[in-house]
């Protein structure tokens, strides 16, 4: 029977291994956990929060340059249509007639009987 006994004692003695370094690669998987979150978090912080501030000043003043843009040809479009006030109805007229007819409507007031 000591032999029995010496297999008990080498297997608990395999389990009480194992498990002990089941407890090391469980520490070692979190210690690589938080450095690997002190990481992403550092390159967070260092790379992509400058990187997103960057690009939404870039889009801010890409706005503020198109409305000024805008509110220009606004300007001189008003000017022209002071100083041409009969041009400038004269083409309104012209886009009205061909927005109308590009838009199927038609010129009779009446239907036609249909008999």
């Amino acid at each position: 029977m000591s032999a029995a006994n010496d297999l008990s004692n080498d297997a608990r003695n395999l389990k009480d291994q194992a498990v002990a370094g089941a407890g090391h690669v469980v520490d070692d998987a979190r210690e690589e956990l938080a450095r690997l979150r002190d990481q992403v978090e550092k390159l967070m912080s260092e790379r992509v929060t400058p990187a997103l501030g960057e690009a939404a000043d870039t889009v801010q003043d890409y706005a503020h340059r198109a409305r000024e843009s805008i509110e220009d040809q606004a300007d001189g479009l008003a000017a022209q249509v002071r100083d041409r006030p009969l041009i400038a109805v004269g083409i309104a007229a012209v886009a009205g007639y061909l927005l109308g007819r590009l838009m199927g409507g038609t010129t009779n007031v009446y239907p036609r009987d249909r008999h």
